[in-house]
């Protein structure tokens, strides 16, 4: 039986700023799991270079391998070691994921963000990740991939949606808006 009896998803498209919810959490003390980096421990493992189309490639291949749920899977198996009630999860990216937290946790709230494709792609080239496309094509590619395992479903069904195409504390104040009333944080709590 987990402890965590509730998790925000963070959830958007590559660039849209979903990650501001890992960082936010961080800073309210509140555990987060980036199922990105169970992608990125898979291509470590098999000593792969991370670039867009091998983290694509490998994020594809886990859930053909694995089933569709793997990834969820994974993050919920070290939620088994977590002692707190509340965590942030960024990152799902199908229907299936989502009901599977929502399996094993009591409460899910999904949060979308959201933004143009062009200001996406800017962020992704300034952002300059080993693993951010740097090409109007391989950004497309990406995008792609991401909507055929399912991101599109999640992100229309999502509980909240923000639009982020504003300035970053702007973001970052939604977010915090977000996290603090979802948890029953006092919001007076700095991000």
């Amino acid at each position: 039986m987990l402890s965590v009896k509730k998790a925000i998803i963070f959830c958007g498209m590559p660039g849209s700023g979903k990650s501001i919810g890992a960082t936010v959490a961080k800073d309210l003390g509140i555990p987060v799991y980036v199922m990105g980096d169970i992608v990125r421990e898979e291509a470590t493992r098999q000593q792969l270079q991370y670039t867009p189309q091998t983290i694509g490639k490998v994020m594809i291949e886990l859930r053909q391998q694995l089933g569709p749920a793997i990834i969820a899977q994974r993050v919920i198996e070290k939620l088994g070691n977590e002692t707190e009630s509340n965590v942030v999860i960024d990152g799902a990216r199908s229907e299936i994921e989502v009901e599977t937290f929502q399996e094993a946790i009591d409460q899910v709230q999904v949060v979308a963000v959201h933004a143009a494709p062009h200001i996406r792609f800017e962020r992704l080239r300034l952002r300059g990740r080993e693993d951010d496309a740097f090409t109007q094509d391989v950004f497309h590619d990406r995008d792609n991939r991401e909507l055929n395992v399912g991101l599109g479903r999640i992100i229309a069904q999502a509980d909240i949606m923000i639009v982020n195409e504003g300035e970053f504390e702007e973001l970052k104040t939604k977010v915090h808006r977000i996290i603090t009333n979802e948890f029953h944080l006092d919001s007076s709590s700095e991000a």
